[in-house]
């Protein structure tokens, strides 16, 4: 299994490169935010990657962080979901943003994903909605591994996000509230608000 690789790029696609690697050319598929992350051709390149080892192929795919990598490999595991599709979701932005997407059973941002329609973007929301809850919820409080975040934490990120705040600053936000399960959601969403206004 190839975890990871560390080259020059040789040359870019719109959602691939070709990647230097000890004098041997690796075509590596990405998503289309990697490709204008990296840098020109004849840079140094650093990717994470999952190896996806079929009859007839071997192919590489190549990401960023470990949050887009994670991401990728949680969508291959849906049920009709190809890594083509996968990567499009990916590709659609910050993991978080996408996470949050889904779930909040967004599936209309998932659409807009190259050749994702209606019916595999709820299948996505289906399976993955309890998963990505999960890990944004380990992800919310120094609290997290001893159970104590509050139910209403997606209700709040959700909250902030109707009104304007971008994914990662509502997580922010909730992140800074106390752990306590007796603080009321209304109590938390002031809080919340108040994080801002510092």
């Amino acid at each position: 299994m190839i975890a990871s690789l560390r080259g020059v790029v040789e040359s870019k696609g719109t959602d691939r490169l070709v990647v230097q690697v000890g004098g041997v050319g690796l075509h590596v598929l990405v998503p289309t935010n990697v490709v204008a992350d990296v840098g020109a051709p004849g840079e140094a390149v650093h990717l994470l990657t999952h190896l996806l080892v079929r009859e007839d192929a071997l192919t590489l795919y190549g990401f960023s962080t470990s949050e887009q990598l994670r991401l990728f490999e949680l969508l291959i595991s849906v049920s009709g979901i190809g890594p083509v599709q996968a990567l499009g979701i990916v590709s659609l932005g910050d993991p978080d943003a996408v996470e949050s997407a889904i779930a909040g059973g967004n599936a209309e941002y998932l659409v807009k994903a190259r050749g994702l329609g209606k019916t595999r973007a709820a299948r996505v929301i289906l399976e993955l909605k309890s998963k990505v809850r999960q890990i944004e919820a380990s992800s919310l409080s120094p609290g997290a591994a001893a159970g104590a975040i509050p139910p209403d934490s997606d209700v709040v990120v959700a909250a902030l996000m109707s009104w304007g705040f971008l994914a990662g600053e509502a997580q922010a936000a909730v992140r800074s509230l106390p752990s306590d399960t007796e603080v009321s959601t209304e109590e938390r969403l002031r809080l919340a608000l108040a994080y801002f206004n510092r």
